[in-house]
């Protein structure tokens, strides 16, 4: 063991024990009662100590280190507990060193030397996974003791020779404040100990407040072949309470194909992690809370709320042609709505739209309110989805229309209604399910095209984070996706509004009956959302910035990559 290489709890770099044997002898008791207040420190300091190497040791990062007023530093830990750390006036006998397994273990230092503290075994006593720490205390015949075992059973402390160290008057002088400086440099907090000179450097991350370091997240790893999951579309908040230090992003559900089930995800650190997320190229520590997880307060930030929060709006084709499903969708509307308010955050909207124009709309609101417009004003079939909550939202509708013929059906002119004017919640997932029977018409106009939610399309209008759509489809009879002849701007398959943008789609009958909103996929993307948290750094707190998502499962059997640029997080 190199003295150099010792970590001291406090003092002077020769031992606070005299010695030489029977010097000074007289006045021993002032010096014991002098030496009892240093001694106390030197106790509290050691468990303290303990801690702190205990977590470096089992690679907690500190976040945090605040002075106290009271001559003391406390150090925050990832794992959200804190260590009081006191630089108090203390006494010097037992200290630590790192040896070469990179563990460290307690030592005595006796007349400036010193050797390794050993268990009753015989081993050297190590300072993490103890059960426990050295304490020492002058006994009644002024001999200094230690105890390693928490303070229940004393020994005496031996000299080289093996003979007991006793008190002296030189006792008193060997005491001094636990540190000469503690400050934060780098990626380490620094503690710099009055004995030596020796540095304690703690792994330290001011922004890993979601108890993982950005350090940890590792290298994103590579598509192998083509993807084959549809990411849904992204929405992102600040988590309550949490003054802007941990951003949240939240998906809707992704299906594994061919057997239907929902992925459940795993973030950095976890057995079988397969998402990785990068802000700006710089690969991001995540956790992840999965649907089934949300009721579980214990899984996330005690600030954060256990519900998924989303906005939900109904795009609603109420032309003629729908009179047969009208009532039953209203009706299912109702119910389906009701349920889901009872597990999650939610609020809705309605737009509906028959030919030339948008013909009805309600905007983000309760689902009793929902309940009231629907059901409410003496209107049935096509006719309940038709009418506006609102003078303000009328007043819009000269803006929202083909310009073609009476024939013109177009859900994307209700999509981008609803997009460009209704007050979502900041954070809110956006949600849209629509209803037709119908192609999308939009008259070769291509702000109300599918395309217009088509990443990469010349006319691409949809942005990173604006909503996930959902579509039923009924009457697919006339239109089947494998042999209708679609064409775009003109007659396009209202179902590539889901694919385009990671949503869902069904086909059902013209009638809708028979059909629940449970059964839908669209109700298992809702109900199987994630929330994935991450820390946040300064430079994410303003302009714009470039977002990469890769979900990739171990054995890669499934895997997607979405690339989403221009996005702000703004509260």
């Amino acid at each position: 063991m190199k003295a150099k290489n010792i970590w001291v709890i406090l003092s002077l770099a020769v031992s606070a024990v005299s010695c030489s044997n029977g010097d000074e002898e007289a006045n021993l008791q002032a010096v014991a009662l002098d030496m009892k207040e240093s001694i106390d420190n030197l106790n509290h300091a050691i468990p303290s100590l303990q801690t702190i190497i205990t977590k470096m040791e089992d690679g907690v990062y500190a976040t945090n280190m605040a002075a106290a007023t009271d001559n003391a530093y406390t150090i925050d830990f990832l794992d959200a507990t804190s260590v009081r750390l006191d630089n108090k006036e203390s006494a010097l006998l037992v200290g630590v060193d790192k040896d070469s397994d990179n563990k460290y273990y307690w030592t005595q230092t006796i007349c400036g030397e010193s050797t390794w503290l050993l268990d009753a075994s015989g081993n050297k006593a190590a300072v993490s996974g103890a059960t426990g720490y050295p304490q020492i205390r002058i006994d009644e015949s002024n001999v200094w003791t230690v105890s390693y075992d928490n303070g229940n059973t004393y020994t005496k402390v031996l000299d080289a020779s093996g003979n007991p160290i006793s008190l002296t008057e030189d006792n008193k002088n060997q005491k001094a404040p636990f540190l000469t400086s503690a400050k934060t440099e780098d990626e380490h907090i620094i503690l710099t100990l009055a004995s030596n000179g020796e540095k304690i450097e703690i792994p330290y991350d001011a922004h890993a407040v979601i108890g993982i370091s950005d350090k940890d997240a590792g290298e994103t790893p590579s598509l192998t072949e083509e993807g084959n999951l549809n990411i849904p579309q992204p929405a992102f908040y600040f988590e309550e309470g949490s003054e802007n230090d941990v951003l949240c992003m939240s998906l809707t559900g992704i299906q594994i194909p061919e057997t239907d089930e929902w992925m459940k995800l795993y973030g950095t650190g976890e057995a079988g992690q397969n998402i990785w997320l990068e802000v700006d190229g710089e690969p991001k520590a995540i956790t992840v809370i999965n649907g089934e997880d949300m009721a579980q307060p214990s899984r996330r930030s005690t600030n954060t709320s256990s519900r998924a929060k989303a906005d939900i709006v109904f795009l609603v084709d109420n032309s003629s042609s729908m009179s047969e499903e009208a009532n039953a969708i209203a009706e299912e509307i109702t119910e389906w709505s009701e349920t889901l308010s009872q597990t999650m955050d939610v609020r809705f909207g309605c737009v509906g739209s028959s030919t030339l124009f948008v013909n009805g709309a309600i905007d983000i609101t309760t689902v009793e309110n929902l309940h009231s417009y629907l059901n409410d004003r003496g209107v049935s079939g096509t006719s309940r989805t038709q009418g506006f909550a609102e003078k303000w939202l009328e007043d819009l509708v000269p803006n929202y229309g083909t310009g073609g013929s009476s024939y013109d059906e177009c859900g994307g002119i209700m999509l981008h209604f609803a997009d460009e004017n209704f007050t979502f919640r900041p954070g809110a997932n956006r949600i849209y399910i629509h209803f037709t029977d119908e192609p999308n018409y939009p008259n070769k106009r291509p702000e109300w095209s599918v395309e217009s939610v088509h990443k990469g399309y010349e006319h691409y209008d949809w942005g990173s984070t604006r909503g996930t759509i959902h579509v039923v489809f009924s009457n697919t009879s006339s239109y089947k996706d494998e042999t209708y002849s679609w064409s775009t701007l003109t007659k396009e398959n209202p179902r590539n509004f889901a694919k385009y943008t990671g949503g869902t789609w069904m086909d059902v009958p013209s009638t809708f009956q028979g059909v629940s909103l449970d059964d839908l996929k669209v109700t298992g993307a809702i109900t199987n959302s994630y929330i994935i948290r991450m820390n946040v750094t300064t430079d994410m707190l303003t302009g714009k910035h470039t977002v990469r998502i890769v979900i990739k499962s171990e054995n890669g059997d499934y895997q997607a990559e979405m690339i989403y640029t221009d996005v702000e997080f703004t509260h």
